[in-house]
């Protein structure tokens, strides 16, 4: 006996799930359900409408007694609040659709009232989403719902990218492009509202994080300034090794709400679950009249590198407003050449028509086949975004493991990138590096690595293209070069006049 208190912040339970913290349950099936207890520290959801005091059938815990005997546990089977309604999706019928507690949704279906869920792990997916304080119904469509009446995709229930394509006129959906000429055909391909942004988890150095209660940059903390503030500010000097303390600035509060966004690892996908696919977009960005059009040749004559891929692109320097490169290092110096590569990237828009996106530089041998095998192996999941970690060398000495010779992104990635690219180019700088950005950038904005160390064997000499375990070689800076390592890679015989380029180090 006695008056039950309710737990207002712990979630109703659904069917066998315990319920002795809430002592609720959630509204289920026609009859509701009710809070059973089994004693002080377990209680379940039953949809029966009595229970049986005493050991349950298929009881295996207990305690041993005084005497050394076993004793299965005994429900009291007393009843904890009171007995949850019928399920809303049960109401078939507009005017029978319980107001109090339920909604009509434009799907034609009764669900329930999405401010009654009181977390972030209680808001159901089905038609709400989390705003970071409160639970609220989603206006927009998820993937494979209708989206004519909405003409909106949610970002927060896994249509973040994408676009309303209209297949016929009371009929469409949230995809990431429309082609009626080949995958699509019968669609009338028609976009109805806007593409979906990808918003960015945690808030950029300076901004508000309220909401957030995480920071994109390394070292800020999302910290309270007073009652009416509270935004990422600098606490630590991050490094690879040591973070070192910063103090707040004068007059805050201090309060800290939420760290930096660090790498994580994405794990690899359970057995039996869906994989992502293996087609690979890659590019190249090469200067005219210099030797990368020479080694790119090669990749072209080989059917190898970027033209071994599903599809591909080069692009020049010049038509990024690039005023030169540092080929004795092969990477772009002019820091707006690389961003606007990426940008003539998207504008080409057939990135999206694949699962990978691959940015190769000329003088990397790069084997698109072995790639697939790997990405395979590693088992990514299906719609992650997820960069590949692609080398074994000293975390301190390779950009964390991520070397720029060959950029492997997953094209959830990329889109990611695309949409928050003017926030990370603003807060993080170019100081970094075209591969030290893309990966402050990644990391910031959520997106997870894999690791495959085996992908690039950063070498000068083509006869370790006979090692089958590595997908790419780099730097190789002469084409002959780059030819004897495609050659090795065959299996035909190296040519030793040309293992290495000329002036490069002897090892």
């Amino acid at each position: 006996g006695g008056v039950i208190q309710l737990d207002a912040t712990a979630p109703c339970a659904s069917e066998r799930g315990d319920c002795h913290v809430s002592k609720c349950c959630l509204d289920w099936g026609k009859n509701g359900m009710q809070c059973w207890q089994k004693n002080d520290g377990w209680a379940e959801c039953w949809s029966n409408e009595t229970c049986e005091p005493g050991v349950h059938p298929g009881e295996t815990h207990g305690i041993y007694d005084q005497y050394g005997k076993f004793q299965l546990d005994k429900w009291t089977c007393e009843k904890l609040g009171e007995r949850s309604k019928a399920d809303c999706a049960t109401y078939e019928k507009e005017d029978d659709c319980p107001s109090d507690r339920c909604d009509w949704f434009f799907t034609k279906k009764c669900m329930p009232k999405c401010e009654k869920f009181p977390s972030k792990e209680s808001c159901p997916a089905s038609h709400c989403i989390w705003d970071g304080s409160t639970c609220s119904v989603d206006t927009c469509s998820a993937p494979w719902e209708d989206c004519t009446h909405t003409k909106c995709c949610s970002a927060g229930r896994g249509a973040g990218g994408q676009q309303c394509f209209q297949k016929m006129k009371y009929w469409g959906t949230c995809m990431d492009w429309c082609d009626n000429t080949t995958a699509n055909k019968g669609w009338s391909c028609e976009k109805l509202g806007e593409r979906t942004k990808i918003p960015a988890p945690c808030s950029w150095a300076g901004k508000d994080c309220s909401k957030t209660h995480c920071c994109a940059n390394l070292g800020f903390s999302c910290v309270v300034k007073d009652d009416t503030y509270t935004g990422c500010v600098q606490t630590a000097q991050h490094s690879t090794w040591i973070d070192m303390p910063v103090p707040l600035p004068e007059g805050w509060k201090g309060d800290v709400v939420g760290k930096w966004a660090t790498e994580y690892p994405v794990q690899p996908a359970a057995e039996g679950a869906p994989l992502a696919g293996g087609s690979l977009f890659c590019f190249m960005a090469v200067l005219p009249d210099s030797p990368e059009i020479a080694m790119m040749d090669v990749a072209k004559k080989n059917k190898q590198g970027i033209f071994g891929c599903n599809d591909s692109l080069v692009l020049h320097s010049w038509k990024s407003s690039a005023k030169g490169w540092d080929t004795g290092e092969a990477t772009l110096v002019n820091t707006q050449v690389f961003f606007k590569v990426w940008d003539q990237v998207r504008e080409d828009g057939r990135y999206l028509h694949h699962d990978w996106i691959v940015k190769a530089d000329a003088d990397c041998a790069f084997l698109p086949d072995r790639l697939r095998n790997h990405l395979w192996g590693i088992r990514v999941p299906a719609g992650a975004a997820v960069y590949i970690k692609n080398t074994d060398q000293d975390a301190g000495l390779s950009n964390g493991q991520f070397l720029g010779a060959i950029e492997i992104f997953s094209k959830k990635a990329v889109q990611t990138y695309y949409d928050n690219a003017e926030d990370c180019q603003k807060s993080l700088g170019a100081n970094s590096g075209e591969d030290g950005f893309f990966k402050g950038c990644m990391d910031g904005l959520g997106v997870g690595y894999m690791k495959d160390g085996s992908i690039l064997k950063p070498d000068y000499a083509s006869s370790y293209c006979t090692h089958a375990e590595h997908v790419a070689f780099h730097p190789l800076k002469d084409p002959a070069v780059l030819q004897n390592c495609y050659n090795a890679a065959a299996g035909k015989e190296i040519d030793w006049s040309h293992n290495t380029a000329p002036g490069a180090p002897i090892r």
